[in-house]
């Protein structure tokens, strides 16, 4: 059996990995970690575990730390202050920031200077529909962020096509729940500002777009993407709209049926919907050509906090440790 260790644990993404792993087939141990809230049970911040997770929230000792694998759930900045010691330790680390995700001159562009950036290259990005083989292995991954494994997922399957399109302006409009903003309490996030609104930020310059472009020009060289978030009154769930401009030929639907057959997260449906994604790892994917301004619209539908996060996570924790894909994620979403 498998230990793990969760960095970040009293946090919205830190909580949904303690409830995917207390079910997990082969987890045995999981030791939950938050400075904040040390010595607390952890129902007393996630109170949907009472009664199915009674542990107490231990402090932070990295060096303490002897898990077969460590989350990293921690803010932006945190990883890379703790990485370091536990590779050296020789445990295996899956960071849920942004510290190992993008090149060093990037990242301090978007966010702030790089204390490991020796680390970056060593890290592999953690979005398994693309980088499978290498994340089985890893030894850290770096877990993609939430808007950009919506964008990713559309984008990717129309590199086939990229001399056919215009690739260098490509619209991406999301949609996403209060949740990805975290669990910290700010005036944006506030009931009168959130609820019946809608409220765009960071509209032309948020820092998941140069992620978004630096992951896709590996296989599409020049695409440069228009990237807008827009805050809506749900919970949970991204709805991404992707807008590419031109004319491919082809049958869309079944070319990306065919990108993404054997995918086990990977639905392709006529219409997305949040609603049928929730409290799932499933991303779910529309495809449709509208000939009369020769556009081409892919729609994306994830759960933030799973496929954009938590579930990502523990879907890249079972490729690195051997374990059967579906472990520890096979929720369906309810209806109605």
């Amino acid at each position: 059996m498998t230990n793990a260790t969760v960095i970040g644990a009293s946090g919205y993404t830190g909580g949904e990995l303690l409830r995917l792993l207390v079910t997990h087939p082969d987890i045995d141990e999981i030791v939950p970690v938050s400075r904040t809230n040390a010595g607390k049970p952890v129902s007393s911040v996630h109170r949907n575990l009472n009664g199915i997770f009674e542990c107490d929230f231990e402090d932070l000792d990295i060096r303490g730390i002897d898990s077969d694998v460590v989350f990293l759930a921690a803010p932006n900045g945190e990883a890379m202050k703790y990485a370091p010691e536990l590779l050296e330790k020789g445990l295996k680390v899956i960071d849920l920031s942004a510290d190992f995700r993008l090149d060093k001159g990037t990242y301090e562009k978007f966010y702030m200077k790089h204390e490991s950036p020796e680390l970056i290259k060593k890290a592999v990005y953690g979005l398994p529909e693309l980088f499978r083989d290498k994340i089985k292995k890893a030894r850290m991954v770096a877990n993609p962020g939430c808007y950009v494994t919506s964008a990713i997922l559309a984008i990717a399957p129309l590199a086939k096509f990229k001399d056919k399109l215009d690739m260098e302006k490509v619209v991406v409009d999301s949609k996403s729940g209060t949740s990805g903003a975290g669990a910290k309490l700010t005036d944006f996030l506030t009931h009168g500002e959130v609820h019946d609104n809608l409220k765009p930020y960071n509209v032309v310059e948020h820092r998941h777009r140069p992620e978004m472009e630096h992951i896709l020009s590996q296989s599409i060289k020049d695409i440069r993407i228009s990237f807008t978030p827009t805050l809506v009154p749900i919970i949970r769930g991204i709805l991404t709209n992707v807008h590419v401009f031109g004319k491919t030929g082809a049958d869309l639907r079944k070319h990306y049926e065919k990108f993404y057959g054997g995918e086990p997260f990977i639905r392709i449906v006529d219409i997305p919907q949040v609603k049928d994604v929730v409290g799932t790892n499933f991303c779910d994917i529309g495809v449709h050509a509208d000939k009369h301004t020769d556009r081409i619209l892919v729609i994306s539908a994830i759960d933030n906090l799973l496929k954009g996060a938590s579930g990502q996570a523990v879907q890249n924790m079972n490729l690195m440790f051997g374990f059967d894909e579906w472990a520890g994620l096979t929720m369906v979403a309810g209806h109605p």
